[in-house]
């Protein structure tokens, strides 16, 4: 087979495999797909009318991103994600984007810390307007840019585990803090001072993850993920308390 042909057989295989990989993942996060649902490989491979194989590569990567779980001699399973296994992202997360700081100190460009500035202000913005989808948004990317600007590949490759994880999640700190966390680690970064770097940006995860901590020792953590319509969805769902009908004195007030 010429050169150029099997490239481009392997290219189309690698966009099948991402198309499957984001479509399987949306059903996910819009609770299409529940936790603990078993993923019939033949069937998804006729819905998005792929080979077997191009699904199995799929949900292998989804696995990585601790969106789907195998179960030995049973197949493959949408996990059912609790607060342990997000803590346990956070643990990694805080390595990876303290190394991303330090990295940036030598490798990011002017314009990648501009470009951090103007989403920190952005994201303080959105909160104030309380539109708090909006700000999750453009809060992970800051976060994402500012790994990229690390100019890491595998450091980059290897955060995918948990940023998908981040979707499930808002960790309800005051907009303020969070903007000037984000502010004094591009500071850190623009006077080359990799150990503050590394410091603030590990600093910034850590109160993230107590955050979440203390949600959890309260009871009132539950993990969410934004669906299709943009919509917060709390998951698994808990069972409604039946609405108490008002009396006629309070219906007065």
């Amino acid at each position: 087979m010429p050169a150029s042909s099997a490239n481009s057989e392997t290219t189309g295989t690698s966009l099948a495999r991402h198309r499957v990989r984001d479509a399987v993942q949306r059903l996910i996060l819009s609770g299409e797909f529940q936790p603990g649902q078993r993923l019939v490989q033949q069937d998804l491979a006729q819905r998005f009318g792929v080979a077997q194989s191009v699904v199995r590569e799929s949900l292998l990567e989804l696995q990585f991103c601790g969106l789907v779980a195998a179960v030995d001699n049973l197949g493959m399973f949408v996990s059912e994600l609790d607060a342990h296994t997000l803590l346990a992202a956070y643990e990694i997360r805080e390595m990876f984007e303290g190394l991303a700081a330090r990295l940036c100190c030598q490798r990011a460009s002017r314009a990648e810390l501009s470009g951090l500035k103007a989403l920190a202000h952005r994201t303080y913005e959105l909160a104030r307007r309380q539109e708090l989808e909006q700000m999750s948004e453009i809060d992970r990317q800051f976060h994402a840019r500012m790994v990229r600007a690390s100019q890491n590949p595998l450091l980059t490759r290897l955060t995918e585990g948990y940023r998908v994880l981040g979707l499930f999640v808002r960790a309800n700190r005051p907009p303020r803090q969070v903007r000037d966390d984000h502010l004094r680690i591009v500071a850190a970064i623009e006077a080359d001072q990799p150990d503050e770097a590394e410091r603030l940006a590990r600093r910034h995860v850590q109160d993230a993850r107590q955050s979440i901590e203390r949600q959890v020792a309260a009871g009132t953590f539950v993990p969410q993920w934004v669906g299709a319509s943009g919509e917060a969805i709390a998951g698994p769902a808990k069972p409604k308390t039946p609405a108490r009908k008002l009396t006629e004195k309070e219906k007065a007030r």
